[in-house]
């Protein structure tokens, strides 16, 4: 697993203990992570608003540019999901902190034993919720939920997410796509060379195409209709169609 973390505060002495402990924390771990750096919460919020998304947030209270609450108020708009963990030298913001939904909050100076014990939580927390998918487009890192993705359609070297909000860009060929999603235990139907159907939103099954919630209707090529169908019947536990 791969945990996407940002690391907000103006003192580079703290932000460099974070990714240390952090580091030391993870080393021998199977979950791996990625760190961004930030030092105001200005550049955090328009670095989410670009579409970067992080599951964990270290984010102080007190900085010059955009102080955390402020930070938090703005992601929050952006980002139900992510949780924040405030790190501060004061315990004088327990409304702001409740109000934005903070998950965890430490004080200034860390404690190793309770930062790692915070961590675990996120952690925990983080497996329970539903599964991302992670891509890129234009130089910039995206992640959408698993069960907000209705298909993906390939067009030579550009795939289509069709969401329940539009349609979004992704660089990748579908046979990868589909081979990570297997790797993580997730199973989309491959109805065309072209197609990729999250089974969510299958309303109807026929022989050869499927019916979406949305009314989209997918043909589904003769040389997969068994493969589907297979994968169906163990989706849904009914018996093969033939």
């Amino acid at each position: 697993m791969r945990i996407n973390i940002a690391v907000c505060d103006d003192e580079t002495l703290i932000t460099a203990q974070i990714e240390k402990m952090l580091e030391e924390i993870t080393e021998e771990s199977v979950t791996k992570i990625e760190v961004d750096v930030f030092y105001d919460g200005s550049s955090l919020v328009e670095h989410i608003s670009q579409g970067k998304r992080y599951d964990i947030i270290y984010l102080d209270i007190e900085m010059t540019k955009q102080n955390g609450i402020d930070a938090a108020w703005n992601i929050r708009k952006l980002d139900k999901k992510v949780l924040i963990i405030y790190v501060t030298s004061h315990e004088s913001f327990a409304k702001e902190v409740f109000e934005v939904s903070a998950f965890r909050f430490i004080t200034k100076p860390i404690e190793p034993q309770i930062f790692k014990k915070y961590f675990k939580d996120a952690e925990t927390e983080i497996v329970r919720r539903p599964k991302y998918f992670q891509y890129q487009y234009n130089k910039i890192s995206y992640r959408l939920p698993i069960e907000d993705i209705l298909y993906f359609q390939s067009d030579r070297r550009v795939t289509y997410i069709i969401t329940n909000d539009g349609s979004k860009k992704c660089y990748g060929k579908l046979n990868d796509i589909e081979r990570r999603l297997v790797e993580s235990d997730m199973y989309f139907y491959r109805t065309h060379q072209s197609f990729l159907v999250n089974p969510k939103y299958v309303t109807a099954y026929f022989y050869d195409s499927m019916e979406l919630a949305d009314g989209t209707t997918l043909s589904i090529s003769e040389n997969r209709r068994k493969r589907v169908s297979e994968l169906f019947c163990m989706l849904k536990g009914e018996d093969i169609i033939v």
